[in-house]
Formats: structure tokens, sequence, C-alpha cells
């Protein structure tokens, strides 16, 4: 998921989600590309922090359910997400908040396999909804250019709506992209370039709870790129 090191941009590929969504009908319970939710707040305004900041990943088996620190989605070694997020005190927000990192998590891991319908993408993302069809074009991307991924993505200042009809939340974060290449797979040649204001983005993402006991589920995606004024710390 690199910004300016990839064939087609995320901006580029965001468009394409929304227009191949275009008429298409919702995902569990309907609904297109343009799901608001009322009284959940927005990223620009009534959002509420999650009660901080908390720098590092973590490592071993979750806690409880809601740790976004620890997740059962293999990465390869050479890929590192440093969630600087604080897990928040309402159960409902923490566990859509782990639900929005393993989407991350689960972006990589469909580009990492090198199959757009990866089973663990599938897992994690609401069908015919916009974050599912964004990391589907995605993955077709990466699988096109010939790509793969390494280095260290950094996701931080979140922000967590509140819980609509115990089933929707929206989330928002920056993400710092700096360390974060594309990688041929045939050379093992790594794509380095320098920082720059495509470093940075904010993502906002609608996590829809599941009915049953699996995770919360990416359903609306919306990416702005070259977020520095918003992301810059």
């Amino acid at each position: 998921m690199q910004l300016a090191r990839h064939a087609v941009s995320l901006a580029a590929l965001a468009a394409v989600s929304s227009l191949v969504l275009t008429g298409c009908g919702g995902g569990d319970d309907g609904g297109g590309k343009d799901d608001k939710i009322e009284g959940a707040g927005s990223p620009k305004g009534k959002q509420k922090p999650s009660d901080g900041e908390q720098a590092g990943a973590g490592s071993g088996a979750k806690d409880r359910p809601g740790d976004f620190r620890t997740s059962d989605i293999k990465l390869p070694s050479d890929l590192d997400l440093v969630f600087d997020w604080q897990k928040p005190s309402d159960p409902d927000k923490a566990a859509a908040l782990d639900g929005a990192a393993d989407y991350m998590r689960a972006l990589m891991h469909g580009t990492v396999k090198q199959d757009p319908k990866d089973p663990v993408l599938a897992r994690h993302t609401v069908p015919l909804q916009t974050a599912e069809k964004f990391a589907t074009t995605k993955v077709k991307a990466d699988i096109k250019a010939g790509y793969t991924l390494t280095g260290k993505e950094r996701l931080y200042k979140s922000q967590i709506g509140d819980v609509v009809d115990d089933k929707l939340v929206e989330v928002s974060f920056c993400v710092d992209q700096s360390e974060f290449f594309s990688k041929e797979i045939k050379s093992g040649k790594v794509l380095r370039t320098k920082k720059s204001a495509s470093s940075y983005a904010r993502f906002t993402l609608v996590m829809q709870k599941s009915q049953s006991q699996l995770p919360w589920k990416a359903r609306t995606f919306q990416f702005e790129g070259k977020a520095v004024k918003q992301c810059r710390d």
C-alpha cells in the first residue's frame, strides 16, 4: 500500500473503487458507497480522539477482544505495522479500532499472497462496499506491477466516532509511509524514495459489527492523500 511507489497511487485506486461500486447494492444490509452515520461524528469535527496515543504494535496473544496491538494475521518479518494508538475504554470502540487495524494488516496480506480474493481480506471486509472494492483493486494493481511490500508503516492520530445502532462506528487515522516501500518480486529490488508530502495520508473507515462473534469489518473507505497538515507530528 505505498503512496508514490506503486504503479497505481492510492488516490487513483480510491477513485476507481468508487466508480466500480456506483450502482451496486450494499453488503450485509444494503447501502451504497457514501454511507453516512448520523450521530457518529466526522473525521474533521465531531470524532473523539481514542484516549491518547500508545507507541508500538505489541506482541503476544490478545489479552481480551478488541486489542489492536496483536493479531492472528501473519505477515513477513520485513513488514512492520506500528500502531501509535491508545486502546479505548469502550469495548465496542476498542473492537472497532481492532477491526480497523486488522483491515490494514489484511490489505498487506492480500498483496503478500498475491491474491485479490485472499480469505483473510474477505474476512475483514463487508461485501460489495468500498473498503472491499478498494482492497481488491489495490491488490490487483500490485499483482499487475509485480510488487510485494517491505518496510515500516506507522499509523497514528486515531479518532473514533460514536457507535450508532450498536453496529457502526467511524474510525480515522493518519498513515506515515516514509519507511514503507514496494519490492519487485522477481528481482527483490526495493523501490525506495525520499520522504515527501506523498508519504502522509489519512484514512477514514466505517467499521461494521458482525452479527456473530466475528471481528468488526471495514465497510466504507475514504482516502485523503498528501495529508501533511493533518498528520505531521
